[in-house]
């Protein structure tokens, strides 16, 4: 039987046309160019496949892993899932990435197959230069204004911009028009896709010295234009336990997001039905588990097996929880329990029920 411990994977470095260095300059790590744009840093695709650097399982992929013992490293209730759930990166915006948005599961498996939709959210390690990321439409802006403004060259006037501060939280659904702008980074997590309808580009070229791709018909066919996404970070909702305070911040049928404010010592146990994933956003972090210690060091991600059982986080660090949920019983009902009332949660969080 697999040994199951936290497990830190070999980052998957992509080299990006707005790509730049601060993976190395902020955090150390070792970069194949000075235009690396996204660090995967939990990953488990065809052909961008995590391999496992701590512990007994060392040089293995993380599929070989999980195939060893399904239930105990997925948990029951995702053992029977043929995909990877989730996909984790540091994304560092040196320059705008292209005005895009994503597909729902749908949409993607009617015209791709081969990968699910894509929501996503954001957690802001530093904002952009500007202060502002573009997210979502200006109100009036219909399919047929986006696509006048598309043949007009005009698209820019089309969108809207949310400020964001360094420790924000944007949540991103499929549907919602948004770019990164220059001089911010991110810390993401997401379904495991990599469909992007890209809408705008700024009339850049690619390494080929030609325009890069558009794909205006698809964008349009997938965009939110009645509003029913909020643009907003969001504040979440704080529950005290033991030296951390937790922020309930994002619930839907993909995945969820608490932020761990931790000053000293926290002991919790993995959930058998689930994996999570923490990554640390500010500080230094030790989890501590069957009488390993692993560190996990600013801009690092750890995955933490179902069936792991008891752990302690120590540090002084805020850290990203990130996992698939059961939206009633692994986030509305806990803050419930610390006394929030349904609406107020529906208020306070990014809640999506299935």
């Amino acid at each position: 039987m697999v040994k199951l411990y936290p497990l830190l994977l070999t980052p998957i470095y992509k080299e990006m046309l707005w790509g730049g260095d601060r993976l190395k300059t902020m955090y150390g790590r070792d970069l194949p160019s000075n235009k690396t744009g996204e660090s995967w840093d939990i990953s488990c695709r065809p052909g961008e496949m995590g391999i496992i650097k701590n512990g007994p399982a060392a040089g293995a992929t993380l599929e070989d892993y999980i195939n060893q013992d399904r239930a105990g490293v997925l948990g029951t209730r995702l053992a029977g899932y043929t995909r990877f759930p989730l996909l984790i990166k540091l994304i560092d915006a040196n320059d705008s990435l292209s005005v895009q948005v994503h597909p729902d599961d749908s949409y993607a498996s009617a015209t791709n197959g081969q990968d699910t939709g894509k929501t996503e959210m954001w957690y802001i390690l530093t904002p952009p230069t500007d202060g502002k990321l573009i997210m979502g439409l200006k109100p009036g802006v219909t399919a047929d204004i986006l696509r006048q403004a598309y043949m007009d060259g005009t698209i820019e006037d089309c969108l809207s911009h949310l400020p964001v501060a360094a420790g924000d939280i944007v949540n991103i659904p499929a549907g919602l028009i948004h770019a990164l702008t220059p001089g911010v980074m991110v810390a993401e997590v997401q379904q495991n896709s990599d469909i992007t309808y890209r809408l705008y580009d700024y009339n850049r070229v690619g390494p080929d010295g030609k325009p890069r791709e558009l794909h205006m018909e698809d964008a349009i066919a997938v965009t939110d234009f009645e509003g029913k996404i909020p643009v907003a970070t969001i504040p979440g909702l704080e529950v005290k336990k033991e030296d951390c305070t937790l922020v309930y911040v994002i619930a839907n049928p993909y995945f969820a997001v608490i932020k761990y404010c931790l000053k000293g010592e926290l002991r919790e146990a993995s959930n058998p039905e689930a994996f999570c994933i923490f990554t640390c956003v500010d500080g230094t972090a030790e989890i501590v588990a069957d009488g390993m210690t692993v560190t996990l060091a600013v801009g690092s991600s750890v995955f933490v097996p179902a069936g792991m059982g008891e752990y302690v986080l120590r540090g002084h660090c805020t850290l990203v929880k990130s996992f698939v949920p059961d939206v009633g019983g692994d986030f509305i009902a806990p803050l419930q329990a610390a006394g929030y009332g349904l609406a107020e949660i529906m208020m306070g969080a990014a809640v999506d029920l299935p």
